[in-house]
């Protein structure tokens, strides 16, 4: 049988091993990898889609009448009515739910990081969607006379484009269903 020496394995020997072993470990000791945040900032396409949602929030919220009307017109059995309403009054309630959670996520997230830039931008789209929804019809008319008459024309002209553009009126919009 052959015969091994022992020695006793000291503190540089360990590093050694270690070090040989675990190069991460031996430079850093043990620390608990931090934990990155892989989501990124998009302040302002998250401004353009706080702006929609909130603004077809809002004018789902204020036309409780018209869309009533309109489902009258359209084919839609009267019987389904009332579940179209239970899924738009849904729609409301989970829209302020998640209002709230941004307003949370802006209010507790530390500065710089990406949550609370992007709600930040929802919920800044979601304030202008609600000055405009609510803002008065002469509020409106006096800002437009307030423009010279090149940016007036160049209003009408596109206004007038898309028009041409989408023929239909969309307050003539009715649910029709087809079978």
């Amino acid at each position: 049988m052959r015969k091994y020496a022992f020695r006793k394995m000291t503190r540089d020997d360990f590093n050694t091993r270690v070090k040989r072993l675990d190069p991460q470990y031996f430079q850093h000791g043990d620390t608990k990898p931090v934990a990155t945040c892989r989501a990124t900032a998009h302040p302002y396409l998250c401004l353009l889609l706080g702006f929609g949602w909130a603004y077809l929030i809002f004018a789902i919220a204020g036309k409780r009448s018209l869309i009533e009307t309109s489902l009258m017109r359209g084919s839609i059995p009267v019987q389904y009515h009332d579940y179209i309403f239970y899924a738009l009054a849904a729609l409301l309630a989970v829209s302020a739910v998640m209002l709230a959670i941004h307003v949370l996520r802006y209010v507790c997230l530390r500065r710089g990081r990406p949550g609370r830039s992007n709600s930040g931008g929802l919920l800044v789209g979601a304030a202008a969607a609600a000055a405009l929804a609510y803002m008065p019809s002469s509020v409106l008319e006096a800002g437009f006379g307030l423009l010279d008459d090149n940016s007036k024309t160049f209003i009408m002209a596109t206004s007038q484009g898309v028009r041409e553009a989408m023929p239909a009126e969309l307050t003539s919009v009715a649910f029709i269903v087809t079978d």
